[in-house]
């Protein structure tokens, strides 16, 4: 098949009100994604819609009566044949497992993360720089890459990485079938505590 695959995760910020709102918005920008046959137009496609839900946010947070101040991460992966292309703001993170090593293929929008200090606290670890609704004006990160058969990616929110690190995600990751690997990563969170909502998507290059 020739069309470009297209998979999302949207994170609705604990520290903002109805953050929920905000996932689901985005969520819905993109339900009825048609990314056709080109990546370049599938990525500007992504820009555009997510960025006027970021419009629509903004213009409700800052709002003289009744002002809603909502902000929720997004991360996407396009994918078509032997190319790739991932789009995110905020913490929620997407991997690649390739012949057993996984590599993030984004970084975090996190005070933290940007000024590459490690184990800054809680609260700076958590402090997101980066998020639809934020800023008047959004900025989504791009990073290309390329796809082998057999390559695994692990679309994720925050609740999944604040609970298990990288190694054992990773050999979760390598576990059975994509519904095995996803609901194994599911279990784990759940024995760690999972103390904020957690969503995974595991998809396969075949």
């Amino acid at each position: 098949m020739d069309d470009i695959g297209a998979w999302i995760v949207a994170d609705g910020m604990g520290g903002y009100r109805d953050g929920d709102v905000a996932s689901r918005m985005v969520c819905d920008a993109l339900a009825n994604f048609e990314a056709g046959k080109r990546i370049e137009d599938a990525i500007q496609s992504v820009r555009d819609r997510v960025s006027e839900v970021n419009r629509q946010l903004f213009k409700a947070a800052t709002r003289i009566v009744n002002p809603i101040v909502s902000g929720s991460t997004v991360a996407v992966l396009l994918a078509r044949r032997t190319s790739c292309a991932v789009l995110w703001a905020g913490d929620s993170r997407i991997y690649r497992l390739r012949h057993g090593r996984m590599t993030q293929l984004t970084t975090d929008h996190t005070w933290a993360a940007e000024l590459n200090i490690q184990n800054a606290g809680e609260e700076a670890d958590h402090a997101i720089t980066r998020a639809v609704g934020g800023e008047s004006v959004l900025s989504l990160d791009l990073r290309r890459d390329d796809v082998h058969i057999g390559d695994r990616f692990l679309l994720c929110s925050d609740g999944l990485t604040h609970e298990i690190g990288d190694e054992l995600i990773a050999e979760l990751l390598a576990h059975g079938g994509v519904g095995d690997s996803a609901n194994a990563l599911i279990d784990a969170t759940l024995r760690a505590g999972a103390r904020d909502n957690v969503t995974v998507v595991v998809v396969e290059a075949q």
